[in-house]
């Protein structure tokens, strides 16, 4: 009886101390953490997925010109050259 009172409080003993070094561990995690949410940041930065402040990125705009006179002069001369084509072929 004696060995199963042992055995049973070496178990609790090893399950205590796996409990216990777990915590630990967590909680040495966890003080590593930069931050958590945005405002544990300063004002220009956030909170990454990686729990370390990083500053919001520029966004740049680019302004796009459309010129559509190319396009238009390839297709006026087609139908020009269509259009000669065609009174060529009528003409013999």
């Amino acid at each position: 009886m004696t060995d199963f009172i042992w055995g049973a409080f070496a178990v609790i003993v090893i399950i205590a101390f796996s409990i216990a070094g777990a915590a630990t561990v967590l909680q040495v995690l966890e003080g590593q953490k930069d931050c958590k949410t945005n405002t544990d940041c300063a004002s220009d930065n956030y909170c990454g997925s990686d729990f370390e402040c990083h500053p919001y990125p520029e966004i740049e705009k680019t302004i796009v010109k459309k010129d559509y006179t190319t396009a238009a002069a390839i297709i006026g001369i087609s139908l020009i050259v269509g259009a000669l084509i065609l009174r060529k072929k009528r003409e013999f």
